[in-house]
């Protein structure tokens, strides 16, 4: 019999534990979510730093920089070229949000295939009394003098979107 409430208790605390990090998983990416600027109909876990999105329209929001299908970066506002007012499919277009109370830098990379915006959301996470462990960093990501360690983190994540322009 103390066998059996002992296989009991294990398995039940097993269960509230996985409960417990499904519920933790899915309040991060309900605020990462909440750092995008537009209205998304699907958000989805891709991997530990990624989230990918789909809206059922085209989102209007102007991009912060566009890339291209080489990984080129170029900064979207500019004195010496003029800005277009619709993306095409052969870019990206990125916005990069910084949530300060949160301590997190969110990365968007846009795609526009008929008529439809659908990407990928990049995170980078400080580590904080509210998220620590997992994918947080112990730095400061939000701080605005150490954007060039942030630069180089995003730009390592952002294979994903370069695949996905080049496979349409």
């Amino acid at each position: 019999m103390k066998k059996i409430w002992c296989f009991i208790l294990i398995v039940s605390i097993t269960c509230s534990c996985a409960v417990q990090r499904a519920t933790m998983s899915k309040e991060f990416a309900d605020a990462v979510r909440k750092d995008v600027p537009f209205k998304v109909s699907e958000f989805k876990t891709v991997n530990e730093y990624t989230y990918s999105f789909r809206c059922d329209d085209i989102v209007a929001l102007l991009p912060d920089y566009e890339v291209d299908k080489e990984g080129a970066t170029m900064v979207y506002q500019t004195t010496f070229m003029p800005n277009h007012a619709q993306q095409t499919s052969a870019i990206i277009w990125r916005n990069i949000v910084i949530n300060k109370r949160d301590k997190r830098v969110v990365c968007i990379d846009r795609f526009v295939r008929n008529g439809r915006t659908f990407g990928y959301v990049y995170f980078l996470q400080s580590e904080t009394r509210k998220y620590n462990g997992g994918n947080t960093f112990h730095w400061n990501v939000s701080d605005p003098k150490l954007m060039l360690n942030v630069s180089d983190a995003i730009e390592g994540m952002s294979d994903l979107s370069i695949t996905t322009l080049n496979m349409q």
